[in-house]
């Protein structure tokens, strides 16, 4: 048994009290002798044994009461080996203690939240260790960066350790716990003595606990270490919590309506009505009405903000606070634009404007209110170029080879958020762009194509899919799409099983075959249109269903946000730099702080970074260069919303994924599940009996207090 509060432990010495008074009261009889005195002596010298009993009984009566009343302040819990098993190895031992800091760790409903238990909990194991034991402390959003690294402590060093932990704060941060083993068992490896416990503490929430945490489980089992699990996680109440902040616009565009999507979910018993949020854009808060939330309810609200300057913005949305407030607040950088930077690829250059392949193409973007910045490269120009460039979206047309190193590029432009169009012609080599951009499915084409043939069509069916690009087009009457001829189309083979390929339109003949195909990336789209964008393959481009189609697309799959200011809590911070000449200093403002930390320079790389993002916000990174003004850069942190599932492993479920390991599990979570197992606080047990036996102390006492 052990207790959690083994300092008031201190008050069993009141249990002599009922003794002492006892003992006190035999020392006030004086011995007068009178003769009725003898007649009483006879009375009780029968009745002394009974009499002597009674009131040792009654001592012992009020003795236990006192004990009771100590042990149960002190909150025993059951089984001593769970509780005590930080002291109970004999011998040196190498001791690692790993204090879940993750973001669920602060939820609390009125109670203490679990990150302050397990503060408390580590705190009274560090100060509980023997001198001979060296000791680790880590938490589990900074597993690489330990408090304290496999040293022995003195009792000041623990007491100073101690005071170190008390004084920690939980992160925004989501748990993977196989990662956070494999580095504990990285540091076991090395600890200075052959017996080694780990005891982690944490809110047994089920997220990260993934099937890879079994594999380092099983190493744990090999080098015959002792784990203990202490749960202090509260009980799961509703939550709820802003999932996600996306920028729906594609290119944000100074003083031009840019669209945010809020994904905000309840879980539990949470119902919102008539909640107000707060929209801060570039520091400045901005009220926003909710609308209301039923439990269990996810929804998508838009939101829709002008910028006034071209630069970096960010934004921040605060829903009001609850049983978690950490998953309640997500920000985003956004990179403001002039304009939308467009490159044309013309695989068939012509002397002749309109001759050229993508003259009809580029007559879509020169009209409406958004302003498009395009330029136009022969193919030859843009594959000697010395890379894919940095632009919102790239329009292949009619290109007749891509090598495979630029299609790579290609790849990894469109995964961050470049959009892609590639316009098929008798120029295409379909060798060329099935090894190496459809590369078996693991490229930026959407299936394999084929050369051009002849087809017998009339008409384009658009498909009725939520959020099509083509989306525009339905608008228009049927007998416009009806007049579209299709000379010759570039069949192409898909596989059905890739959730990311879509067909979003099909030629109108009795095959349907595919129009146009689109394919997710990451954060970028690809159209693959099966036609070309001249007249060579049809006269669809001179229509003006061809107008809204080419350029609704191209506005819609446009650069949707670079992503490389924005961040989930825990990921570091990397900024290009300059190296002519190369920054001196760095320093990054926390959220919410006047002062600043260092940011190494990575020279090497050519980068500043900075790994301390386990708080939420938005951060500024600062750092010098020569001649001119410092740089800075904002970058914004989001909470790891997977940490919003509080959903709870079970004794069985972490049993299982800790198969073969030495372990125990401590419950100091003081949730009434009604099982009775070990580690399980026993005060309101106790606090029972303390009840009875006062009700059986008092009748006992009246009844030795009768009249004999």
């Amino acid at each position: 048994m052990m207790f959690l509060a083994p300092l008031l432990l201190g008050g069993l010495v009141f249990a002599s009290a009922p003794l002492i008074i006892h003992l006190l009261n035999r020392r006030q009889f004086k011995l007068v002798e009178w003769a009725p005195m003898e007649y009483l002596k006879l009375t009780l010298r029968t009745n002394r044994r009974r009499l002597q009993l009674e009131q040792w009984i009654l001592l012992a009566l009020r003795t236990l009461l006192i004990l009771l009343l100590i042990f149960a302040v002190a909150r025993p819990l059951l089984n001593a080996n769970a509780g005590a098993s930080w002291l109970a190895i004999g011998g040196r031992t190498s001791r690692v203690l790993v204090i879940d800091d993750s973001l669920s760790m602060g939820l609390h409903q009125g109670g203490t939240p679990a990150f302050d238990r397990a503060k408390e909990e580590a705190a009274v194991a560090i100060e509980s260790l023997g001198t001979q034991d060296s000791l680790t402390v880590v938490t589990t959003s900074r597993m690489s960066d330990p408090l304290q690294r496999d040293t022995p402590l003195t009792a000041d060093q623990a007491q100073q350790l101690a005071d170190d932990v008390r004084e920690l704060e939980p992160s925004e941060t989501a748990n993977n716990w196989a990662a956070t083993l494999a580095q504990v068992v990285e540091m076991l490896e090395g600890a200075a003595h052959t017996s080694k416990e780990v005891r982690i503490i944490t809110d047994q929430r089920a997220e990260g606990w993934s099937a890879d945490a079994s594999e380092q489980a099983r190493r744990l089992a090999e080098m015959g270490v002792k784990v203990t699990i202490v749960n202090v996680g509260n009980p799961s109440p509703g939550n709820a919590a802003l999932i996600e902040l996306e920028q729906t616009t594609g290119v944000a565009l100074a003083n031009t309506p840019v669209v945010f999507t809020a994904t905000i979910r309840a879980d539990g018993d949470p119902q919102w009505s008539s909640r107000q949020a707060t929209l801060i854009v570039d520091g400045n808060e901005n009220p926003l009405e909710l609308p209301d939330l039923a439990p269990n309810q996810e929804i998508d609200l838009p939101i829709e903000w002008s910028f006034k300057e071209a630069g970096q913005h960010t934004i921040e949305l605060r829903l009001p606070d609850d049983a978690m407030a950490g998953d309640n607040q997500r920000s985003r950088v956004v990179n403001v634009a002039e304009a939308v930077n467009v490159l044309l690829v013309d695989g068939d250059p012509s002397l002749e404007i309109r001759d050229g392949e993508l003259f009809y193409f580029n007559m879509t973007l020169s009209v409406g209110a958004v302003p498009i910045n395009t330029r136009v490269m022969t193919d030859a120009e843009w594959l000697d170029a010395p890379g894919v460039g940095f632009y919102d979206l790239i329009v292949l047309a009619n290109v007749a080879e891509i090598p495979a190193d630029r299609a790579q590029q290609l790849y990894d432009a469109v995964e961050a958020g470049t959009g892609l169009m590639v316009f098929m012609g008798d120029q295409v080599d379909p060798d060329s762009y099935n090894n190496n951009l459809y590369a078996n499915g693991e490229g930026v084409l959407p299936g394999r194509v084929d050369v051009g043939e002849a087809i017998d069509a009339e008409g384009l069916i658009v498909e009725p899919i939520d959020g099509s690009v083509l989306t525009p087009l339905g608008g228009l009457r049927q007998s416009l799409l009806a007049q579209i001829v299709p000379l010759k189309t570039a069949p192409i083979e898909l596989d059905e099983d890739d959730e990311d390929v879509q067909v979003l339109a099909r030629w109108n003949n009795t095959d349907l075959m595919p129009a146009i195909v689109q394919k997710k990336i990451g954060r970028g789209t690809v159209l693959l249109w099966t036609m070309t964008a001249d007249r060579g393959w049809g006269d669809w481009p001179t229509q003006g269903s061809f107008f809204i189609a080419s350029r609704e697309s191209s506005l819609a799959i446009a650069g949707v946000g670079e992503e490389a200011g924005n961040l989930t809590a825990g990921e570091p911070i990397r900024q290009a730099v300059s190296t002519n000449p190369e920054p001196s200093a760095a320093k990054v403002q926390h959220p919410g702080e006047d002062t600043t930390a260092s940011a190494s320079v990575d020279r090497d790389n050519a980068r500043v970074v900075y790994g301390n993002t386990g708080q939420a916000g938005v951060y500024r990174l600062t750092w010098d260069k020569l001649g001119s003004p410092d740089q800075q850069r904002y970058f914004a942190v989001s909470p790891d919303a997977r940490e919003s599932d509080l959903n709870r492993l079970t004794e069985s479920e972490l049993e299982q994924v800790m198969s073969g390991v030495d372990l125990q599990i401590v419950d100091l979570s003081g949730e009434d599940t009604g099982d009775d197992r070990a580690g399980r606080e026993i005060w309101r047990t106790l606090a029972v009996l303390l009840l009875a036996m006062v009700i059986i102390e008092a009748c006992f006492a009246t009844w030795v207090g009768r009249e004999h």
